[in-house]
């Protein structure tokens, strides 16, 4: 009979591979463990309590999302006097991480309304988080694009198909993604 120790233990240097039989002579084995593989992806996701401003690191892929409500009153693509301090935020990173690279800025909204009318807030939003960083970086080298109510980070309605506010605040977004 044999006594199975936790690979955790082993890892944080408690055991070796062999270790005496314990008292009354029953054998102790570790796990044999392979530690040649590769670690495919490592991701960190840090955002502020309210998740109005989340960043996100997978790799050399870095991706600020900023909640609309942030930087846009309801319905407009117009910043707000408060949008410019957060986008401060961003440039100092791509100053930091992204000079000379490519930088991807995606606009979202929620369902409500036509995808058309949609399609195009986003696009608008978009460009005015590019017009406002461009002027923080200068020299940056900014692809825009807007993707209306495509790809949802949370659903639009409820299961029971009533409104679901909060999901369609989490779908209206800015993402500035770039690689590090």
């Amino acid at each position: 009979m044999y006594r199975s120790l936790s690979t955790a233990a082993l890892l944080a240097g408690l055991l070796s591979p062999t270790q005496p039989p314990l008292e009354g002579g029953e054998p102790v084995t570790a796990p044999v463990l392979d530690l040649g593989g590769k670690v495919l992806d490592i991701g960190e996701r840090i955002s502020n309590l309210d998740e109005s401003v989340t960043d996100e690191t997978r790799g050399t892929q870095r991706k600020i999302i900023f909640a609309a409500d942030v930087l846009f009153a309801f319905d407009k693509a117009t910043l707000t006097g408060k949008a410019r301090s957060r986008l401060e935020l961003a440039a100092e990173s791509l100053k930091a991480e992204a000079a000379g690279k490519p930088v991807a800025i995606d606009g979202y909204t929620d369902a409500k309304g036509s995808g058309s009318y949609n399609l195009e807030l986003s696009r608008r939003r978009a460009q005015a988080v590019r017009a406002a960083l461009a002027e923080l970086v200068p020299g940056a080298r900014f692809t825009v694009a807007g993707h209306g109510e495509a790809d949802p980070v949370a659903p639009n309605a409820l299961p029971d198909g009533g409104d679901n506010p909060e999901g369609r605040a989490k779908n209206r977004r800015v993402e500035i993604s770039f690689t590090r």
